[in-house]
């Protein structure tokens, strides 16, 4: 073999060489492309998954870089701040001033926050950055409110719950000595006074009853007893209490019905709407009360109906859907417990209460009950 054939077979030696190493080469960058793109991936996914966590809570999440720039803001933190990520990613600012306890955005209305901040470091340990959380305990705070309001309501109650007990006693004494006085002067002037103290004595207790009966869970005590006696005995009564009045009041009956009831409670509630009435008539006025089958006296049904009819001023709708409302009332000095109280009592003999009104127009109370 000549010098030269020698150099062109030493020539294709390395040729075949490169070239094998080119192919290595390309090999392993082929299979580090695949590793780049499969760590890229993966990146990704922790990212999407990391911005997915922090999108599904409800604190506010911002993450400022080591320069103090805004890299990242969930979407708690927009709600909260009344921003979007876009406008404040890449700037410096949250757009909102951070007091003690109380977040002030710039845009949006202020509300109570625990609010913390701390450094973010890398596996070496070095700062790159910090991250502002914080959480809206607006509704916290007011339940704290309402429970310290509740709390001195509670401790109020219970001291005008004591009173009430020692005022009720002398008054039951007042109500007997002014009935004897009137009994014994019937028929004078002064026996007319004496009614009429004995008649201001039974409202002022009947107010005592209802705020002693808010305190406690209604519990009837039934047994079986006519409706048509009770009812009829609560409107004798309330006759001889506005004898003097320009007040009118007519009972009928469209059959007679037994039922297990709590007749001291069934009674307290028929006193009440029947002293709604009457303090919507100041001028005077007619009550009707009625009793009959659900549906009218024809009707076989398994309810008994108790019907109040006043020709009063009536109510609006605002004040008709309200009027069973704890506390609500239109009177100047009315405690609002009294139509409350009436609803659960009808309702703790699984019954139920209906009122129907129009200004001018007077009230209908429909009381229904199970036989």
């Amino acid at each position: 073999m000549t010098k030269a054939e020698h150099n062109v077979d030493l020539l294709n030696k390395a040729i075949e060489t490169f070239n094998a190493a080119s192919n290595t080469l390309v090999q392993y960058y082929s299979t580090l492309e695949d590793k780049v793109r499969l760590l890229t991936e993966e990146v990704d996914h922790k990212k999407q998954l990391l911005n997915s966590i922090l999108d599904s809570i409800d604190v506010g999440v911002v993450f400022f870089d080591r320069d103090g720039i805004i890299r990242t803001m969930n979407k708690a933190a927009e709600c909260l701040l009344n921003i979007n990520a876009s406008d404040a990613i890449g700037g410096t600012s949250i757009h909102a001033e951070i007091h003690e306890e109380v977040i002030v955005p710039a845009n949006g209305k202020p509300f109570y926050a625990l609010v913390s901040r701390s450094d973010v470091t890398d596996n070496s340990g070095n700062v790159i950055g910090n991250v502002l959380i914080f959480k809206d305990i607006t509704r916290l705070k007011q339940l704290e409110s309402e429970n310290e309001r509740n709390r001195r309501l509670t401790a109020m109650g219970e001291l005008v719950m004591k009173i009430a007990h020692e005022i009720r006693n002398p008054l039951g004494s007042i109500e007997l000595f002014a009935s004897l006085l009137s009994n014994d002067l019937k028929g004078t002037e002064h026996g007319d006074y004496a009614n009429r103290i004995s008649s201001s004595v039974r409202s002022l207790v009947n107010t005592l009853d209802n705020m002693l009966r808010f305190t406690k869970e209604v519990k009837p005590k039934p047994e079986y007893c006519c409706l048509n006696d009770m009812v009829s005995e609560t409107c004798d009564e309330f006759k001889e209490l506005f004898a003097n009045s320009d007040i009118q009041l007519d009972f009928s009956e469209k059959g007679q019905y037994w039922l297990n009831m709590d007749k001291g409670l069934m009674r307290q509630a028929l006193i009440n709407i029947l002293l709604n009435s009457v303090h919507a008539m100041p001028d005077g006025g007619k009550i009707e009360i009625r009793i009959q089958n659900t549906g009218g006296e024809e009707q076989r049904t398994e309810e008994v109906e108790i019907i109040i009819r006043d020709t009063g001023i009536g109510m609006d709708e605002d004040t008709r859907l309200r009027m069973f409302e704890p506390f609500f009332s239109t009177k100047d000095r009315g405690t609002g417990l009294g139509m409350s109280i009436t609803a659960g009592i009808i309702k703790a003999h699984k019954g139920m209460i209906d009122v129907k009104s129009e200004i001018g127009r007077g009230t209908e109370f429909v009381i229904k009950l199970p036989k």
